[in-house]
């Protein structure tokens, strides 16, 4: 049996039955052969048998966030906006959307072929079982956003949640139950990655991970062996870059809220502020106090901003990069421990001042409550420090010149750039979702989320009655056949003066 702990109270909230490894043949026979009945159906018929799941949802709103702060550490209000309602409303726009962007045949222009009676389109046709494997910040939001596009692709789908939140990876197994989709189309499993993640890899006719660089890189590695395609969305160390003429009340209400949101355990969350050098006392000062403000507690009680940490692992974690960064010689502005007062995994939180961009907790994630400030002068040397960096999730830039804003979002490395937000985007269904350098590869949600649950297929139709001028014999037709290609191809030089 696996247990889950809850992390603010350390009580014991239930447990599942562990899935064996002898058991993933049978579950991945069984998810093909239910696949393979589920693919004939028209894309409008999948789609709307897939959006049963918000009416299930919605009757159920309080169980499904209590679950999921207990769990997790976060408060259930928290869990309902980021993780419940994104659900829902990325359910709806695929359902809205789907047909126009994988559900019709897209024609090709083939140009000079066509006049000899050849045509090109391409359909999109699903992969087959897709493995989901989910993570423990957003347990509810992220793999079943995932399983949703993979689903109304025509996919089946085996899912393993977190070991950290496995009754939340249940119930998204109970709420696919009472839908009128087919026995075994979804499975859930549940057990250590070290067990049952090669077999489901190897099994797995696509791989979509969310996590650590470290682990995606090991799936990487293993899925080369059979070239299992994947997506990996991982580590992340997102940048704010606040300029002079910010909007300054609203910059420190949204960096307060984008560092401290789940405890930090987000991995778009802020962890590299980068301050003009003109405003840079002036904002420390008013986001220490701001953040004085906040109440850490257990999550369930009223009022409470910042709950718990995952589990004592990666509390240690957190506390050990802190402590490398009071060595490097930045300054512990505000928090830098352990919560003295709960008894759960809290961390409180965590401001580092007098940061440079070379050190160890500039340049490395920290999965936890924990800012680190970095001090700037111009703006070409901020870009060249926010690049600086090994990760490439999201990034935020702050200034009320908007088209300064763009230019300089233009200029930098991550997969997504917010001009005066934070955080937000990936409750955007319509959007790509995913990163650059070792924040992953492949995109989920919006049009690009449900292409990397299809394979283009491209079809050819000929209707001459001719045979082709490039067949055999090459005979003297066929010498001057080559003479007119040669004319043809003169003809497609771009001159300079074009």
């Amino acid at each position: 049996m696996k247990d889950s702990i809850n992390p603010a109270t350390l009580e014991l909230n239930g447990s599942v039955q562990e899935t064996s490894n002898e058991d993933l043949k049978s579950i991945f026979e069984n998810a093909r052969s239910a696949q393979k009945i589920w693919q004939k159906l028209p894309i409008e018929e999948r789609a709307r048998r897939v959006v049963e799941i918000n009416k299930v949802m919605s009757t159920q709103y309080e169980e499904i966030s209590n679950l999921i702060s207990s769990e997790v550490g976060k408060p259930p209000s928290e869990a309902f906006t980021n993780e419940v309602y994104g659900v829902i409303d990325a359910t709806f726009h695929y359902y809205s959307t789907v047909m126009e962007t994988i559900g019709q045949k897209r024609e090709i222009p083939l140009g000079f072929y066509e006049s000899m009676e050849k045509k090109s389109y391409v359909i999109y046709k699903p992969l087959g079982v897709i493995a989901v494997i989910g993570p423990y910040n957003y347990p509810f939001a992220i793999p079943f956003m995932q399983i949703i596009q993979s689903l109304m692709a025509g996919n089946a789908v085996v899912f393993k949640p977190s070991s950290e939140t496995i009754l939340t990876g249940k119930k998204i197994q109970d709420i696919i139950n009472e839908t009128k989709l087919p026995q075994y189309l979804v499975q859930t499993i549940f057990g250590s990655g070290s067990e049952l993640g090669n077999p489901l890899i190897d099994l797995a006719d696509k791989v979509i991970f969310t996590g650590s660089t470290v682990t995606g890189k090991r799936i990487m590695e293993r899925a080369a062996h059979t070239l299992t395609p994947v997506d990996l969305e991982l580590g992340g160390k997102s940048a704010m870059i606040v300029f002079p003429d910010v909007n300054m009340e609203r910059a420190l209400s949204a960096v307060r809220w984008g560092v401290f949101t789940n405890s930090g355990q987000v991995c778009c969350s802020i962890k590299r502020l980068y301050l003009h050098e003109d405003i840079y006392d002036e904002f420390i000062d008013k986001l220490v106090k701001l953040t004085k403000e906040l109440k850490q507690g257990i999550p369930t009680e009223r009022g409470v901003d910042v709950g718990a940490m995952i589990n004592l692992e990666q509390l240690e974690l957190v506390d050990e990069m802190v402590q490398t960064g009071k060595n490097e010689g930045a300054k512990i502005l505000i928090g830098g421990r352990r919560n003295p007062n709960l008894k759960g995994y809290f961390y409180e939180p965590t401001i580092i001042g007098n940061a440079t961009n070379d050190m160890e907790i500039v340049q490395k994630e920290i999965f936890g409550p924990v800012l680190v400030v970095i001090k700037f002068s111009n703006k070409e040397e901020v870009i060249d420090m926010v690049n600086d960096n090994p990760y490439g999730l999201t990034s935020t830039v702050w200034t009320e010149n908007i088209e300064f804003g763009k230019r300089i979002a233009e200029e930098i490395n991550t997969g997504t750039v917010m001009i005066n937000e934070v955080v937000y985007t990936f409750a955007l269904a319509a959007t790509p979702w995913g990163g650059t350098k070792e924040s992953g590869i492949g995109r989920t949600h919006g049009r690009e989320g449900f292409l990397e649950v299809v394979r283009p297929l491209h079809i050819n139709v000929d209707r001459s009655h001719e045979n082709d001028p490039w067949w055999f014999p090459y005979d003297e037709d066929a010498l001057d056949v080559v003479e007119n290609f040669k004319l043809i191809a003169k003809s497609l030089i771009v001159k300079d003066d074009e």
